[in-house]
């Protein structure tokens, strides 16, 4: 199981009792952060996260809003003599501005902090392990912007214990049997794959997308996952805001989803001249009903 938590909902200037962009991804015993938005270190903290198990960092582009909040949670990681390395992925700059960080500050970090680079025109993968891969997508935004998508790998079938007890199965048969293969025992009997195998649930997808106006191919990128964050910065009234700032509406994010054909939608990244955010969710939920409004704190499994 996957949770989300919201940490920051708010876009370009914090609102009241509303903080900037940040979701935190838990899971199997560690943590991804998707962009860090001024103040995310305090979020975690308010919400009991612990900071030392967050592996990755994602940052979707070089707005103030998603990513000054690095100096001050790798600072505090230094201070409490975080060892293991941490992987951080967004665009071009941002090695620089971690590099002018520590020179102005004349510190180093008390580990190693890995940047890479995203370019990509196309959903192409730039992270992977034996449980999941990460996916990297273009936006469209005023600035070098990108997407992320946590993919969870097809998960191997599990061997029933029922039929394992009183068996001596030798060791080499028990990959072959999570491969698919039908189990034949030393007189020749053979045990069907499917009546000796029980199916783990089909694996998750979470995508992440801010900043970016409306344009249908993102629905492509998106297509099938089973939670999409997608912005949605001003309301339909304001569309031409949107268009100006080359942002979304709620509108717009509902579209997406329901082109994409996702399971559930949040949105978030509200612009702070609106103080009740109840009329994104009816704007959201007239186009695609299975909408969640984004409020910190908020915590979402999949």
């Amino acid at each position: 199981m996957a949770i989300i938590t919201i940490l920051g909902n708010s876009a370009a200037v914090p609102a009241k009792n509303r903080k900037l962009s940040a979701h935190l991804l838990e899971l199997d015993g560690h943590s991804m952060l998707f962009d860090c938005g001024e103040g995310t270190q305090f979020q975690l903290i308010n919400f009991r996260k612990k900071i030392h198990k967050i592996s990755h960092i994602f940052i979707t582009h070089l707005h103030g809003d998603h990513f000054y909040g690095l100096a001050g949670l790798l600072s505090t990681m230094s201070m409490l003599n975080r060892s293991k390395p941490i992987d951080i992925f967004g665009p071009q700059g941002l090695q620089d501005y971690l590099e002018a960080l520590e020179a102005i500050a004349s510190s180093g970090h008390s580990f190693d902090v890995n940047v890479h680079i995203v370019n990509t025109d196309n959903k192409s993968k730039i992270f992977e392990n034996n449980d999941y891969s990460i996916y990297a997508f273009p936006l469209l935004h005023s600035v070098e912007t990108y997407g992320y998508i946590y993919q969870q790998k097809v998960l191997k079938p599990n061997i029933k214990k029922s039929f394992i007890k009183d068996r001596n199965i030798p060791i080499e048969w028990f990959n072959r049997i999570k491969n698919g293969e039908d189990f034949i025992d030393e007189v020749g009997n053979v045990f069907a794959n499917k009546d000796i195998t029980e199916r783990l649930k089909s694996p998750k997808s979470y995508a992440y997308c801010t900043d970016t106006a409306y344009f249908e191919q993102l629905s492509n990128y998106v297509q099938d996952v089973d939670l999409l964050y997608h912005e949605s910065t001003f309301l339909q009234s304001n569309n031409e805001d949107a268009i100006a700032k080359m942002h979304s509406t709620a509108s717009d994010a509902a579209n997406i989803a329901k082109l994409a054909k996702v399971d559930r939608l949040i949105i978030g990244h509200f612009s702070a001249r609106y103080f009740d955010l109840s009329d994104f969710d009816k704007e959201a939920k007239t186009i695609f009903t299975n909408t969640i409004v984004a409020t910190e704190g908020l915590q979402i499994e999949f």
